[in-house]
Parts: structure tokens; sequence; C-alpha cells
């Protein structure tokens, strides 16, 4: 096979295809006007068209730059030094320094690995949720680095937030891998909060767009904190084309599901490897010989939360095959 692994990048979860031509067409006609500020009408273009695709009013949306800021922005408004919050382990890294900086008290509540996936358990949940009385509660659906789905059931995100007075926060970025979402409860229930992204399955992870989702009330105070000029030009107009027409998103979510799972198989028929089922567009790999993951001369991995699990992206078809050859050399001739 004609591939250099070294060359790979499969691991920050991108999708391997740019955007449509028309979406790159629109955000490179923005450069145009790039010495205007963008106008306020931009904006409540994309959270219209936000809401549509979310299935609620543009009131419930909030357009914003990246995760991490994103976080902030939410946090800023939710917690005060002292507050509890309470996070999984393993969850995406970001949610803690941030809380941190806020002087937050961060309770850490371990998944537990039962055969190919990892679970929340609610009974610990809960008691840790009596015990903390938490003010934040950020749980990422599907988990990352993981890639196991931890609520996925509306009931369930009722319980959770009705048992506490804080904020519920499902980080739903890896949505059109996992095929749920909770987000039309946004108006039902006052202290959910949804965060989703158009980095994954819209392939946009350089325009760096996300979308909080909450009650207008909650909205409200995060916009009246937050800059006026979010996201340039280039970013609103790109989102704009994309959710004028999300069809692309979908179908690239199918080959990611399709891909996933054909990797998956690949991998499951390799000794000293475990491949745990996915619900987003990587894999969660363990490693008999955990030495082999500094070992491999693949630019596709790094730990995933402890020495012996690494994540693998799921790319293009290549890259993937390229991926699956180098794991199978390299762990033959590791044992």
């Amino acid at each position: 096979m004609n591939c250099d692994p070294s060359e790979l990048r499969l691991y920050f979860n991108e999708f391997p295809r740019p955007p449509p031509a028309n979406v790159i067409k629109a955000a490179r006609e923005a450069l145009r006007d790039a010495n205007r500020y963008p106008e306020d009408k931009l904006v409540e273009e994309l959270k219209s068209l936000m809401s549509s695709y979310a299935g609620l009013k543009p009131e419930n949306v909030h357009a914003t730059s990246g995760g991490e800021y994103a976080f902030y922005e939410l946090f800023t408004r939710l917690v005060r030094p002292g507050d509890s919050a309470i996070l999984l382990e393993p969850t995406f890294t970001s949610y803690e320094p941030i809380l941190k900086v806020l002087g937050v008290k961060v309770h850490k509540l371990r998944l537990e690995e039962n055969g190919y996936r990892w679970i929340l358990d609610k009974d610990k949940l809960f008691s840790l949720m009596r015990t903390e009385k938490p003010r934040l509660l950020v749980i990422d659906d599907p988990n990352n680095p993981t890639a196991s789905p931890m609520l996925a059931d509306e009931d369930l995100v009722r319980e959770v937030c009705s048992s506490f007075g804080g904020y519920l926060l499902l980080d739903e970025a890896y949505t059109e891998y996992a095929g749920y979402s909770a987000s039309k409860l946004v108006p039902e229930i006052g202290n959910l909060v949804v965060f989703r992204t158009m980095s994954k399955a819209f392939a946009l992870a350089g325009m760096r767009v996300s979308i909080l989702l909450a009650t207008k009330q909650l909205i409200e105070s995060i916009e009246g904190f937050s800059p006026r000029f979010e996201l340039s030009r280039p970013s609103l107009a790109a989102a704009v084309e994309a959710l004028s027409d999300p069809s692309y998103a979908f179908r690239n979510a199918d080959f990611i599901k399709s891909e996933r799972e054909r990797v998956r198989r690949a991998l499951k028929s390799m000794n000293g490897l475990k491949a745990y089922e996915s619900f987003t567009n990587y894999i969660l790999m363990r490693f008999n010989y955990p030495q082999l993951i500094d070992s491999l001369k693949i630019r596709l991995m790094r730990p995933a939360f402890d020495n012996q699990y690494a994540r693998l992206s799921i790319g293009s078809k290549l890259e993937n095959n390229c991926a699956v050859s180098a794991l199978r050399d390299s762990l033959n001739s590791g044992e």
C-alpha cells in the first residue's frame, strides 16, 4: 500500500474532506468586506438557521466561537468562586482548566468499563450530586474520549435536571454521528444547556462556529456579557451557507459511520488491541502492550487518559486503510 503513516492526521477528530464548494465560495466572498465588521443581520440569520436545525426558536440560540470560548462564556454566567462542579472521568479536557481559573471546586465521577462501552453509573452520580450540591454538571454525550453514550435518554435527562438546583451542560459535539440529541428539551427544562458545533460533520473546524442552546433568559444573560463581534465574516458566511442546506452534513455523518464500523471490524481482528464501540468519529483502543503507543511510527494518536488507551480518528478510506495496515504491522512486530 503506497502511504506514509507518519503523514497521517488522525488524532484531531476532524472530517477528512473540506466542506462543499458553495460553502467555501461563501466564505471567500465574505473576505471582500473584510474591512467591515459583521452586520447584526448576519448573526440573526445564523441564529435563525441554527434554531431551525435544532428544532428550537432563535431566542434559544447563542452563536459563538469554538468550544473552549463557548464554555468560558457559559461558565462565567453560571458559577462563582467556591461553587462545586461535577465532571466525568475521563472527559473532554477543556472543562476543568476553565472551571479552576474561575475558582470552582471540581469533583469527578469515574466512568466504568462495561464490555465494549463505558457507562455512567446513575446511582453514583446522584449520590455525588447529593453530597457536593453542584452548581454545574458537565456531561459530554457521547463522551470524549471513550466515544460511548452517556445519558442518551430524554427521561434520564429530565431526571438528572430535576434532581439538583444547578445546571446540566450536555456537550453534544458529536450528535450527528451519535444519532440522538436532547436539544428539543431545552424549552421544557430550565436548567438544561446543550452545546453543539459545526466543527465535525459540517467540516468547518477551521471556522470555529459553535452553538449554545438554552432558555431565553440564559441566552440573554450570555449575550449581554459576550463581545458583539464574536464570529468573523467568513465564519458567519460559511455557517449560514452550510445550514441553508445541511444535507451534506448528514451525508458526511453517514460516511463516517460506515467507515467507523469497517475500521472497527478490522481492529477487532488484531491481537493485542481492544476496539470499543463508537458513537463519534473516532475509535477508542486499549493496547495489551502500552509501550506500543509511544513506539508507533504513526502520526495518528496520542494517549487518551492513561498510557494503555488511545484514539484513532476516522479519516478517508485511504487514510483508514493506511492506519489499519500500520497498526497491524506494529502490533505484529511488538509481539
